[in-house]
């Protein structure tokens, strides 16, 4: 039986807290810029500044497999939410 390496992509929420801005759309952009993400999800610690929490929404946005073997990566496939090739 073949074996495969399966990429999940969840979606999840980052609760960013005491944002001071002039309206919500310049919030967003204030806390994008607040939390570093890449440093977050690699170590999983959601007491770093302002973050009050990480949640999965429960949604899954996609999946990316790849075959065992396939160094180069030639049969890898991107699926969507329904399994269904993108």
């Amino acid at each position: 039986m073949p074996k495969y390496h399966v990429h999940v992509f969840p979606i999840v929420g980052v609760l960013v807290k005491d944002v001071e801005a002039e309206s919500q759309e310049e919030a967003c952009q204030k806390a994008e810029k607040m939390v570093d993400l890449d440093r977050l999800f690699d170590t999983m610690d959601p007491t770093d500044t302002n973050v009050g929490g990480i949640h999965w929404t429960e949604d899954i946005d996609g999946y990316l497999v790849d075959e065992d073997g396939d160094e180069e990566h030639e049969r890898s496939v991107r699926y969507d939410e329904k399994y269904r090739p993108v």
